[in-house]
């Protein structure tokens, strides 16, 4: 009962976080381009997310004759509710038995992501969609090998497959400073991972109109959003876990959070979207064999 009231709870502060971080984007976007960003709901526009969600909420759902209308209806809401359940790696008192192995939770979350946006873009019966969806799912199934090959790299030295104990082995010395490397390729790849800046594909506007979610509005296209923001923050956690030394209690964990958080505003008010070719020859010829090359690494030094 205990293990249900504090996830639960943490699904609501999940919620509130990621309303407050779309808050913190707008307002880091607004001032790198010299201007405000949202400043006029009640102090420095703090309730702006209160007021975007009930403006998504009231709008009209439109929607398409020619949809398949079930799965079209279902499928944001397993994309927000497998996003969700990634939360449950979040080590609180009262813990599901089975968070030994959180990495394979995520993983298998990661993996239903995937076949939500095949269902909301097959269901939505649009060219643009079908083509978003072609582009979404090639990304993220090449970026997810690099994942998994990173995930298996600390797995090795760390001899562990839950993020709690992960962050506790590296007492004396930190992955950040035994492979660095690896740090830039994981930071690389989640980019990818969460759609974000720059590699956007499927949400290219110039040719694609708005990919695979072109079809959605009001509280559908409000789940695929917060869904997106969700795990955002669920990769900046898994990051600090893996790669750092600090004790989730105290604050230098929480300003480090902040500080990859930070990572994925500041790539995408910097850099500028690549083209797909180019991602995809990125992935397959330069990242993927510098991650196996690391994983190669991580047997001598476990040994040492």
């Amino acid at each position: 009962m205990f293990t249900l009231i504090n996830f639960m709870f943490l699904m609501i502060m999940v919620m509130v976080s990621v309303a407050f971080f779309t808050l913190l984007e707008r307002k880091i976007i607004g001032y790198s381009q010299s201007r405000k960003g949202p400043n006029k709901a009640l102090i420095m526009g703090i309730t702006q997310p209160f007021a975007d969600a009930v403006k998504l909420i009231n709008k009209e759902m439109n929607l398409n004759y020619n949809s398949n209308i079930s799965i079209y209806m279902l499928a944001p809401a397993l994309n927000i509710v497998s996003s969700l359940v990634m939360w449950i790696i979040f080590p609180f008192n009262y813990s599901f038995n089975f968070m030994k192995m959180s990495v394979l939770m995520v993983l298998s979350c990661m993996a239903f992501n995937v076949v939500t946006i095949m269902m909301m873009s097959w269901s939505s019966n649009s060219n643009y969609a079908f083509i978003g969806m072609i582009r979404t799912i090639s990304q993220l199934i090449s970026y997810e090998i690099n994942l998994i090959l990173i995930l298996i790299t600390v797995i090795v030295i760390t001899e562990n497959m839950n993020f709690l104990y992960m962050n506790k082995v590296q007492k004396y010395v930190t992955i950040l400073t035994m492979l660095f490397p690896l740090v830039m390729i994981w930071v690389t790849t989640i980019l990818a991972e969460t759609n974000r800046t720059p590699f956007d594909f499927s949400e290219g506007e110039s040719e694609l109109i708005s990919g695979f979610n072109i079809e959605y509005s009001s509280t559908g296209f409000m789940m695929l959003f917060l869904s997106e923001y969700c795990s955002i923050l669920i990769m900046s956690f898994m990051t600090v876990c893996m790669f750092f030394n600090i004790s989730l209690t105290s604050t230098k964990f929480y300003l480090m959070y902040l500080g990859m958080c930070f990572i994925f505003i500041w790539a995408r008010t910097t850099l500028p979207r690549f083209r797909y070719d180019k991602l995809m020859k990125f992935n397959w010829t330069q990242i993927l064999p510098m991650s196996t090359l690391m994983l190669f690494f991580a047997f001598p030094i476990k040994i040492l």
